[in-house]
């Protein structure tokens, strides 16, 4: 079993700023035993739980299962525990993947690319070994990601449940010139405490993200339902019969009324009911 499996553990990558309100919906989607740490916090949750936290969570960027945790001596050493995890539960090598790496204080190594690299060719000579062939790297959208993070020479290596950044909600069509972000906006109007009984404007709207961001909230529509997968389903635990549960949620109409400038989305938000 991997890390997660045996204390049902995972690390959620929250921006500092919303870091707060990060916690507080961890903790209304489920979530238990919450720590901050490095960029994020640490969490305890059930399978399902996990499934519901990147589906509705509007404000986490990644949720990162961990597999292996050790002392991280050199790159040497991280290669060869790179090598024991057994891949080919997770993917195989007609997959695509790509491995984003962070280090912090680290005497072992302390470069991230480099840090990166090792792993990548550990898993590479990993597959290469068990069958001949090998899978591709693919930096912009491989089918699975995998997360490396050493901090005090402990490092952790783990699979991206997210399947990619969250903020990526995939409603934006088109865009503008530095759009908000839209974890930032859905803080935004969290902090404003928007319920829906008073009209919403947006004076300045670009891209429409800070009312599109409003109306899923109010609506409840999950910021995750047009996301095509998760890095989730790799998972050797997965169950699709919890997740097709996990995203029978309810919705509710849009409030009136809407006002904005520019060219709202608005029929981006209305398929979604």
């Amino acid at each position: 079993m991997y890390d997660y499996q045996l204390n049902q553990e995972y690390f959620a990558q929250i921006a500092d700023d919303i870091l707060n309100i990060g916690c507080e919906e961890l903790l209304k989607l489920g979530a238990e035993n919450i720590r901050p740490a490095y960029r994020g916090v640490y969490f305890n949750a059930s399978r399902d739980v996990m499934f519901r936290v990147n589906y509705e969570t509007r404000f986490i960027t990644r949720v990162i299962a961990p597999l292996s945790i050790f002392s991280c001596r050199n790159a040497d050493h991280l290669y060869r525990k790179g090598s024991d995890i057994e891949w080919r539960d997770f993917f195989s090598a007609d997959h695509t993947f790509a491995v984003f790496a962070s280090v912090s204080n680290s005497t072992a190594i302390n470069h991230s690319e480099f840090a990166a690299l090792r792993l990548k060719d550990a898993i590479v000579d990993y597959f290469r070994n068990l069958s001949g062939s090998r899978p591709t790297v693919e930096k912009i959208n491989p089918d699975i990601w995998i997360n490396l993070h050493i901090e005090n020479n402990q490092a952790v290596i783990g699979i991206d449940t997210s399947g990619g950044s969250l903020h990526r909600r995939g409603y934006r069509k088109q865009t503008v010139k530095a759009p908000i972000h839209e974890t930032l906006a859905a803080a935004i109007i969290h902090l404003s405490a928007w319920n829906g009984e008073r009209p919403l404007y947006d004076p300045m709207c670009g891209s429409g993200t800070l009312v599109t961001e409003a109306l899923m909230h109010y609506c409840r529509i999950p910021a995750g339902i047009l996301r095509k997968r998760f890095g989730f389903e790799f998972l050797p635990d997965y169950d699709r019969k919890s997740w097709k549960q996990v995203k029978a949620t309810r919705k509710r109409p849009l409030p009136q009324p809407v006002q904005t400038s520019g060219n709202f989305p608005t029929a981006n938000i209305l398929r979604l009911l």
